[in-house]
């Protein structure tokens, strides 16, 4: 959360504060900004900020970026699927692209689980979970043929990307924002239109699920994301940034 002006709060012998947006005071010693969003009409960044991926970086006159990790122990990986694809996002956030994955739903008739809102629907091949977190979550990421991601924006990284991955869940997914740095052909399928989704849903059975985890587990856990903090870390406290 903000500090506010609360950096009295912080020890006196600290090294290097870490703060995730950026501070309107003064802090007395070393610190580091991560940007998580992208940027608003009239804000403005400070030297020391990096990004979440490089597409999100150079969209803000950057070249400072460390990509976000995940604990794959937080996760399941199951290498047999059920029978349904997954979007997992807000769903009333239209640029999440909930729209779309519904259209293909109803042109293919494959079942759809959607996780992040609710939403009154007949049809019987959609099933809304609202917000889910935990043991459902994971079982809900790890039992889909694949996730859906068919964005409309400038996505700065895409969290749920690297978590479908490390469950061994392929990603259908547009090009947009940071998507192309993380999905590959090994692991998922980038379209640009609808004729290329509605093929990648058909041919998902080739990407392997032990591969997906894989990737994760050597490009996005938490203990990567950490080292390459550190070395963010020693820059600033050389005033080498």
């Amino acid at each position: 959360g903000k500090l506010k002006n609360n950096t009295h709060l912080i020890p006196q012998d600290t090294d290097i504060a870490h703060i995730h947006y950026t501070p309107d005071f003064s802090i007395r010693f070393p610190f580091l900004v991560t940007i998580h969003g992208n940027k608003k009409p009239g804000e403005k960044f400070l030297s020391n900020t990096v990004f979440v991926s490089q597409n999100h970086a150079q969209r803000h006159d950057s070249d400072k970026f460390v990509y976000n990790g995940i604990d794959p122990l937080e996760y399941m990986y199951n290498d047999v699927k059920e029978d349904y694809f997954l979007f997992l996002s807000k769903i009333s956030r239209k640029e999440k692209g909930l729209n779309t994955a519904m259209m293909l739903a109803k042109k293919m008739g494959f079942r759809l689980y959607i996780a992040g809102g609710r939403k009154l629907s007949l049809n019987r091949k959609l099933k809304f979970f609202g917000e889910v977190g935990g043991k459902q979550k994971a079982e809900l990421i790890a039992g889909a043929k694949a996730l859906l991601f068919p964005i409309s924006w400038e996505e700065p990284f895409g969290l749920v990307l690297i978590e479908a991955l490390v469950s061994g869940t392929p990603v259908i997914a547009t090009p947009k924002g940071a998507v192309p740095e993380i999905i590959n052909p090994n692991v998922g399928f980038l379209c640009h239109n609808e004729n290329e989704m509605l093929n990648a849903i058909e041919n998902i059975g080739i990407i392997k699920p032990l591969t997906c985890r894989k990737y994760v587990l050597d490009n996005f856990t938490d203990e990567i994301m950490a080292k390459n903090y550190c070395r963010y870390y020693e820059k600033i406290i050389k005033n080498n940034f």
